[in-house]
């Protein structure tokens, strides 16, 4: 997804599955908490996520962090 919408270099990318494995619908959340804890994101940042499950479904969504 990050190749398809050709987004810079300076966007900040969570990359904790090493870490936190497949979590299910918890790893969004997880993500986003990793993001804000280490420094990476701020609260009031906004976010793009994208989740891709079971079923093949997927859906987007941009937020404002907390």
């Amino acid at each position: 997804m990050l190749r398809h919408l050709k987004l810079p270099e300076s966007v900040v990318v969570s990359r904790d599955i090493m870490q936190m494995g497949n979590s299910s619908a918890a790893s969004i959340p997880l993500a986003m908490e990793a993001l804000l804890e280490n420094g990476q994101a701020r609260s009031g940042d906004s976010a793009l996520i994208i989740g891709f499950g079971a079923g093949l479904v997927f859906a987007g969504q941009t937020v404002i962090l907390p």
